[in-house]
C-alpha cells in the first residue's frame, strides 16, 4: 500500500557517483587486475581491469576469435588474432620499453603470456590515460578503436575520438510487451537478453555505467 507524506519525503543533495568510469578519455588511471578466467562453459578468456583515483573501474575482456559472420576465412581469423594481440601490446608497451620476440601458438598461451607481463606491473601504480566508450547496449567498456591507452607522461596525447566511438549513452526504448499496467501477467520492461554475463560469451565485456 502506497503511503508517504510531505513530512517523510527525502531529497539527496549529493551527486550520484557510479562505480564505473565515465565515457571519454580518462586521466590518471591505473592497472588494477589481470585475470585469466574460464567461463561456465569452459572457454578461456582474459580480463584486464583499470581503476581511477576515485575507485571507478573499466575493463577489457578478450575471448578466442572464431570463424563466424564476419570472420569467414583463415586469413580473416589471422587478422582478428593480430588485432587482438595488438591491443594487448598497447597495454604492455605502457610498461616496457622493449619486449623480447615471442611466438605464441594458442589463445591460452597468449593470455597467460600477457598476464605474466602485466601482473607484476600492477604494484608500480603507473598513471595511464584510457579511452572509455559505450557499447551499443549502453554499457561502458574500453574502446577497441585506434590507440586507447598511453602513459600520462605522453604530453601530446595520441588517443583520438573516432566516429565509431560512442561517448553518449545510446537511448533504447523500453520493451513493453504488455502496455496494460493492470494485466495479471504483465511483462512490461522485461529484458530480452539473459542476465547471465556469460550468455553471449566472446561478444562483450560489458559494465554498467
Amino acid at each position: 500500500m502506497f503511503n508517504t507524506t510531505t513530512a517523510t519525503a527525502t531529497i539527496n543533495p549529493s551527486e550520484f557517483t557510479s562505480d564505473y568510469m565515465s565515457a571519454g578519455i580518462n586521466d590518471n588511471v591505473y592497472l588494477k587486475e589481470v585475470n585469466v578466467k574460464k567461463s561456465p562453459t569452459g572457454k578461456d578468456f582474459l580480463e584486464i581491469v583499470f581503476e581511477n583515483e576515485n575507485g571507478q573501474t573499466a575493463s577489457l575482456s578478450e575471448w578466442k576469435n572464431e570463424k563466424g559472420l564476419y570472420t569467414k576465412t583463415d586469413d580473416d581469423l589471422q587478422k582478428a588474432d593480430n588485432a587482438q594481440f595488438g591491443r594487448m601490446m598497447q597495454i604492455i608497451n605502457c610498461f616496457y620499453e622493449t619486449i623480447e620476440d615471442t611466438t605464441l601458438n594458442s589463445f591460452a598461451d597468449m593470455i597467460n603470456w600477457v598476464s605474466s607481463k602485466l601482473s607484476p606491473m600492477i604494484a608500480i601504480k603507473k598513471a595511464l590515460r584510457l579511452k572509455v566508450v559505450y557499447d551499443k547496449k549502453g554499457y561502458t567498456t574500453i574502446s577497441r578503436n585506434g590507440i586507447f591507452v598511453e602513459p600520462m607522461t605522453v604530453e601530446e596525447t595520441q588517443i583520438k575520438k573516432f566516429a565509431r566511438d560512442l561517448f553518449e549513452r545510446p537511448v533504447q526504448a523500453d520493451n513493453e510487451a504488455n502496455a496494460d499496467p493492470l494485466a495479471g501477467n504483465s511483462t512490461q520492461g522485461s529484458e530480452s537478453t539473459s542476465s547471465n554475463p556469460f550468455a553471449n560469451e566472446g561478444s562483450k565485456d560489458e559494465l554498467p555505467f
